[in-house]
């Protein structure tokens, strides 16, 4: 009976819900327009927003990160969330086959070109960065994570490029001038490692960037390492010719993995991180393998209690509103952030109200309302199920910035125990 009532009303889920225009616990008894309906043909819903949400800040311990559409490199002190440094390690592809420096090859300059693609934080603030040749092979098809270990990976005693620079991410490119030593060492290798890529690659690994600290301010900055644009330029002359250049390419066939490290030592928020007894007024939320919200669901008695008899969740909205932000003209708020069921080892996993498409699931910022909204009606129904066997458990939501690991951005939420900072607006109809 109940599963094939749930077959009946299940469109109305699909449907996004009702168009409501209260919030408050209620049934739609004294909805105006009512009297236009016959009363046996009246739809009974009810809106119930008593849930308890209560939130807090955990740390991530790593993400993938290799071959990202934007590669992040830098040093930014948020005076909110401390100091977070991105690192890159990345191949450079032959732009050709069977290459031939010529008789007595002599480098001229090796210069690097680094695509710019965006920046977050402070620019104005000087960047360092050292550069050094990878010892160790990146293969194409593997998978790397941001706390990937450098034991091996290269001789920190020798750099190849060291360079400080004020970010410019309105201009085309970074340029980094690397040391004609290295230059040379490319130009006159043995023509059999620059005969293919195989060869190539054994010869030369790759470059490894290393972001040095910056003590007040900082920014980290975005590069397009995807189409070829970020590329290593080697101008030299031989015994037969001057002013000669060939390019070596960063592209879709390379890899290139970032490194992600925090530092919440002097950060104001440091003790509110993975503290799972105290209910702070704020949770955090930070890109980069940072930080990211558990959020406990306490669905409330009255809706409990009629699980059994079966009901259909038409819409439930989860409802995200930001505090004051006076930090918020530098570290500007994500355009998106995502909310996924918690599963196991504190893994996120999709909430099957994706599969409805981005404009039920929701999650964009409204300037309007100051908050991120969800719909995530399917999973509190799942939650909800009135068949033991088909109900999951709720373990909770964890809620992530949207492009975690190719951006720097951070976000605060007020918490659910203070001002209504968090709410889910559950709109139901009874099956008996």
């Amino acid at each position: 009976m109940i599963n094939n009532l749930l077959r009946k009303t299940g469109l109305v889920l699909l449907s996004g819900g009702l168009m409501l225009s209260s919030f408050n616990s209620c049934t739609n008894s004294d909805e105006i327009g009512l009297n236009l309906t016959p009363p046996g043909d009246r739809f009974h819903y009810v809106v119930d927003s008593t849930t308890v949400l209560t939130a807090s800040t955990l740390r991530q311990d790593s993400v993938t990160t290799e071959k990202r559409t934007s590669s992040l490199l830098g040093c930014m002190n948020d005076p909110i969330f401390g100091r977070s440094t991105a690192h890159l390690l990345t191949q450079l592809r032959l732009s050709s086959n069977e290459v031939d420096f010529g008789v007595n090859p002599t480098i001229d300059s090796a210069l690097l070109i680094l695509k710019y693609q965006g920046y977050y934080g402070d620019t104005t603030a000087m960047q360092s960065m050292r550069i050094y040749e990878l010892t160790k092979d990146l293969y194409f098809d593997s998978t790397y994570y941001s706390n990937l270990k450098m034991d091996g990976f290269y001789n920190p005693a020798v750099t190849v490029g060291d360079l400080s620079y004020y970010p410019t991410p309105d201009k085309d490119s970074l340029q980094i001038r690397l040391t004609d030593d290295f230059g040379n060492k490319l130009i006159r290798t043995d023509t059999a490692n620059l005969s293919n890529p195989t060869t190539w690659l054994a010869f030369f690994k790759g470059l490894y960037f290393e972001s040095q600290p910056v003590q007040q301010g900082g920014s980290i900055v975005y590069f397009d390492f995807t189409g070829g644009k970020s590329r290593l330029l080697l101008y030299y002359h031989n015994d037969v010719n001057d002013s000669l250049k060939y390019e070596v390419l960063i592209n879709s066939s390379a890899s290139w993995v970032n490194l992600f490290t925090h530092d919440y030592s002097s950060a104001p928020i440091s003790s509110q991180i993975n503290d799972s007894i105290d209910i702070h007024p704020e949770v955090y939320l930070q890109s980069m393998a940072g930080l990211r919200s558990f959020v406990k669901l306490q669905i409330p008695q009255a809706i409990l209690d009629k699980v059994s008899d079966g009901i259909t969740i038409n819409k439930a909205e989860l409802i995200l509103t930001l505090p004051a932000d006076p930090t918020e003209t530098v570290f500007h708020k994500p355009t998106t952030i995502r909310v996924f069921k918690a599963g196991a080892n504190g893994k996120n996993e999709f909430l099957d109200d994706l599969l409805l498409g981005e404009a039920y699931y929701g999650g964009t910022f409204n300037n309007k309302t100051s908050t991120y909204r969800f719909n995530i009606g399917r999973h509190i129904q799942n939650i909800l199920h009135p068949d033991p066997a088909q109900r999951i458990e709720n373990t909770g939501l964890f809620l992530v910035i949207t492009d975690e690991r190719t951006s720097a951005n951070r976000l605060i939420l007020k918490n659910g125990n203070v001002g209504g900072g968090m709410k889910l607006v559950i709109t139901y109809t009874p099956l008996r």
